[in-house]
């Protein structure tokens, strides 16, 4: 008789584990769902079942729109992941780049002028259509299958009743953006109200203290909510403690630990300064992290081009693929067994307006925000001198055994002036600063996050 090794032991716990659980909660799901009740609705997870069912069935986005948001994404991302003011205690950061995306979308329908051509530069927005916004919205929005994970986005738009919006920038708001409308004096009773929409369209993931501007008269709101469970989730039982060693000095952290069959395995086949895993939730998205060698976190982070190879390149490639890069740019990836150890975390991000609206001066975007060269008049049809005074951006991540729930808002004021390998075995232990993305099922990303420290 052989004895089986160590790594084949743990595989057949894990498998019969599996085995043993889904055998349970098929039976319990179904004594439950006979009763219409009870303690399945408190779980909330034969809720999310049936929330999800009500929703039209997903359609991925146009090609057009997923290239848009992607390459905004990883064009501001590095800006954003270096913000020190924008980071938690621990240095980390969690931005949104669909959230931020879809705000300036919206405000870009209401620009002209070299006000509109630098907005279209820097989204990528110049041939979109309205069938594009929309796509992205279904993609985000809609069901897939009978998955337990969910994705939203939503838009709103406010406006002093003061000041009339032009019919065109209306339809185009709610025809393509799907944006609700609202139309009250700008006051502290508006501003509360604002506040409670930003929770309500998060699940009461965020709930900000919004305050109104001086001189704000329109406001343009957009919220992002995911909550991804993993198709294969983390046992809590092979949850330990581990050293994380951060920037700042080694932590104690609580760290998950998952053995993944044929999971793709990407790496910098050159000069190995990084390695990727995607770990994926049951509807198609995935948390795709990212693992700088020692000594390569900030290179990669603070640097566009970079950012884009390492956590993009040969992302969808399931069966492995290798790149014909420059030299120093190449990328292997290859299905093999895995062995994920990734910690537990929580981050809470708050990007100050005025950083934001610098950081997009840099990135050449400068008229929108000059009094007096802003061309914002398509929004009111009215000679009203517009520009936008300010965008803030708050976020939230948890990621645990269960999966990565994110919750983003980005508000905007506008302002009036006066093939198959041999299987291999790798351990991917994330004991050290690392990146992530949190992609929709079509790679459009939602979140890309900074963990320096635990």
């Amino acid at each position: 008789m052989t004895s089986s090794t160590p790594l084949e032991h743990r595989r057949k716990q894990q498998h019969g584990r599996k085995r043993l659980i889904r055998i349970v909660a098929g039976i319990i799901a179904a004594a439950l769902l006979v009763t219409a009740g009870g303690v399945w609705w408190t779980t909330g997870e034969g809720k999310l079942i049936v929330m999800n069912l009500f929703k039209p069935a997903a359609r991925p986005a146009t090609q057009a729109a997923a290239d848009s948001v992607s390459a905004f994404a990883y064009q501001s991302s590095p800006k954003f992941l270096t913000m020190e003011s924008a980071q938690d205690s621990n240095g980390n950061v969690n931005y949104s780049p669909a959230s931020m995306w879809m705000a300036l979308a919206i405000a870009t329908q209401g620009a002209g002028g070299t006000t509109r051509s630098q907005m279209d530069d820097l989204l990528g927005t110049g041939s979109l259509v309205t069938e594009d916004y929309q796509s992205l919205l279904r993609s985000i929005n809609g069901r897939y299958g009978s998955s337990e994970s969910e994705m939203s986005a939503a838009n709103s738009l406010w406006v002093d009743s003061q000041y009339t919006l032009a019919d065109a920038f209306k339809a185009t708001a709610k025809g393509s953006f799907d944006a609700d409308m609202q139309s009250l004096p700008f006051n502290d009773a508006t501003a509360k109200r604002m506040s409670r929409w930003i929770a309500d369209h998060t699940k009461g993931a965020l709930k900000p203290n919004i305050t109104l501007q001086d001189r704000e008269v329109i406001s343009i709101i957009n919220t992002v909510f995911a909550d991804g469970r993993w198709k294969d989730p983390f046992e809590p039982e092979e949850t330990t403690s581990q050293t994380f060693r951060g920037e700042d000095g080694e932590a104690e952290v609580s760290m998950m630990q998952h053995l993944f069959d044929d999971m793709v395995w990407a790496h910098d086949s050159d000069n190995d300064t990084w390695q990727r895993v995607s770990i994926p939730f049951d509807n198609g998205g995935s948390l795709t992290i990212l693992l700088p060698a020692v000594g390569h976190f900030d290179e990669i982070a603070s640097d566009t081009e970079k950012l884009r190879w390492a956590m993009s390149t040969c992302l969808d490639s399931e069966y492995g693929c290798t790149t014909d890069a420059p030299a120093g740019w190449g990328v292997a990836a290859e299905a093999v067994m895995v062995n994920v150890s990734l910690p537990k975390f929580t981050i809470d991000s708050t990007f100050p307006s005025d950083e934001t609206i610098a950081t997009f001066r840099q990135l050449g975007l400068t008229d929108a925000f000059t009094p007096g060269t802003a061309d914002l008049s398509k929004m009111t049809g009215s000679a009203a001198d517009l520009s936008i005074g300010s965008i803030i951006q708050g976020t939230r991540i948890e990621v645990n055994e269960n999966g990565a729930k994110a919750a983003a808002f980005t508000k905007m004021g506008v302002e009036a002036a006066g093939a198959p390998v041999e299987q291999q075995f790798v351990e991917f232990t994330v004991d050290r600063p690392f990146l992530y993305a949190l992609t929709t099922p079509d790679a459009i990303p939602l979140f890309i996050g900074a963990v320096r420290n635990l």
